[in-house]
């Protein structure tokens, strides 16, 4: 429940619900509240503090800081290729690269149905987180054949994007694309990388890639901390000729 106190409290806080120098409730107010008890809250409160988002001062009570650090969210389009672009502005942390067996993963049905193969198949999962000035914002991994992801080091992947590492050592060309995207709770790994909660709310950006032939390519999750990131969706009126 705490990991609720703390996102709502942090969403007011980092949208200028809550001032800089604005005083909280007390704990004991914040837990009648919530409903919760006084050590979840304070539990919350600890977490927000140590992102330096709150202050607290003994006999005087809990501030917003007065220097709240500014979170330019990234703006997120829905299209997967804008987003591999957009990779120029984060350090990566590669997790590692793997062959493991369809059933294993995370997304063993979805996998059966883009790539046809059997639950007991062989996929590569290469897992990287992306950080932006040291914080880690988002957790992708990509389920590719293990044929196609054979070059592909660790090294490359610190260097380089994958789509470039792909085009240059597989001569892989990507044809079309389809991305979605959800809200889903985080599981313990990916907790764990995003140095967030389990359970704690996170989007979900699904993709699935072709070749220029037709063929299926990969599978992308990239798993992002909403407090970073915030989607576009770009319209335009356009008159009737009828």
């Amino acid at each position: 429940m705490y990991v609720h106190i703390e996102s709502l409290l942090r969403q007011k806080i980092v949208t200028g619900q809550l001032e800089p120098g604005e005083r909280l409730l007390t704990e004991r107010d914040l837990a009648a509240g919530f409903g919760v008890s006084q050590i979840t809250v304070r539990t919350a409160l600890a977490n927000l503090e140590a992102e330096k988002l709150i202050v607290r001062r003994r006999g005087k009570g809990t501030f917003v800081s007065p220097t709240v650090p500014v979170r330019e969210k990234i703006i997120v389009t829905g299209d997967i290729q804008s987003f591999a672009r957009d990779a120029e502005r984060y350090e990566v942390k590669v997790v590692g690269i793997e062959t493991k067996k369809v059933n294993q993963t995370r997304v063993a049905r979805d996998l059966q149905g883009f790539f046809d193969i059997g639950a007991d198949g062989d996929i590569t999962v290469i897992r990287r987180v992306r950080l932006l000035q040291g914080n880690p914002v988002s957790f992708i991994e990509n389920f590719i054949s293990s044929e196609v992801a054979r070059n592909v080091t660790e090294q490359d992947l610190s260097e380089h994007l994958l789509q470039k590492i792909l085009a240059d050592k597989s001569g892989v060309s990507i044809g079309k694309s389809e991305s979605y995207l959800e809200s889903v709770p985080a599981e313990a790994d990916v907790a764990e990388l995003l140095h967030s909660h389990m359970f704690a709310p996170l989007f979900l950006l699904t993709a699935h890639l072709w070749l220029s032939s037709g063929e299926p390519l990969q599978v992308v999750h990239v798993f992002m901390r909403p407090e970073y990131y915030k989607y576009k969706i770009d319209s335009e009126r356009r008159e009737s000729t009828e």
